[in-house]
């Protein structure tokens, strides 16, 4: 078999190359319509994850003044031994947020802190953030209610004084329209949870 001499080679390989160009051409017109581009990925929050809905709104109905007694309730004589302070309570940001404030006086020593709650839209968590003059960590919470908020359920984790992490439950729960109870969990040595701090709230009349 003798093969083609160079000048035809080239020929043959050029055709090769055109042809599937030329086949793009050569289809019909009316099959070339334009490609629609992509549709580009929405990245902006709807407006219902924005504004509040009803779990903020439940919480706004807490904004007021409060008294609080504090009961450390693993302690003997807890009743005997609570302690007592003021609480007021502002809604924050449109609705979006309550910020709690209180001042109590513990075992004759003051002592303030800063609440922070909200209800997360996006990922159906309730959430809220505490501090107190009694360290300068902030203790970030996450937690979940099966009562529309009437009792809510928050786990998170704290410190001990050996920077070790502790893992806190806490429950807030709505009495009536004038006062809720916000108890403090932990996990003893034994891996068995009690509670050891219970704080009532009373609306000022």
């Amino acid at each position: 078999m003798k093969l083609a001499p160079p000048c035809g080679r080239r020929a043959l390989l050029a055709a090769l190359l055109l042809l599937p160009v030329a086949t793009v051409f050569a289809q019909d017109p009316q099959d070339q319509s334009p490609q629609k581009p992509e549709a580009a990925l929405d990245t902006h929050p709807t407006a219902d994850t924005t504004k509040p809905g009803p779990e903020q709104e439940f919480f706004a109905k807490r904004a007021g003044e409060y008294t609080r007694t504090v009961k450390f309730v693993a302690q003997p004589n807890a009743d005997a031994n609570a302690s007592t302070g003021t609480s007021k309570i502002s809604v924050a940001l449109g609705g979006r947020f309550i910020v709690e404030e209180n001042n109590d006086t513990v075992f004759g020593r003051p002592v303030s802190g800063t609440r922070i709650y909200g209800f997360n839209n996006s990922t159906k968590q309730y959430e809220a953030v505490w501090m107190y003059t009694g360290s300068t960590a902030m203790i970030f919470l996450t937690g979940a209610s099966s009562d529309g908020g009437k009792t809510v359920d928050f786990s998170g984790m704290t410190q001990n004084l050996r920077g070790g992490k502790v893992p806190l439950h806490a429950t807030m729960r709505q009495i009536d329209d004038n006062q809720f109870v916000v108890t403090l969990m932990s996990t003893g040595a034994d891996g068995k949870e009690a509670a050891f701090q219970e704080t009532t709230y009373t609306r000022k009349k």
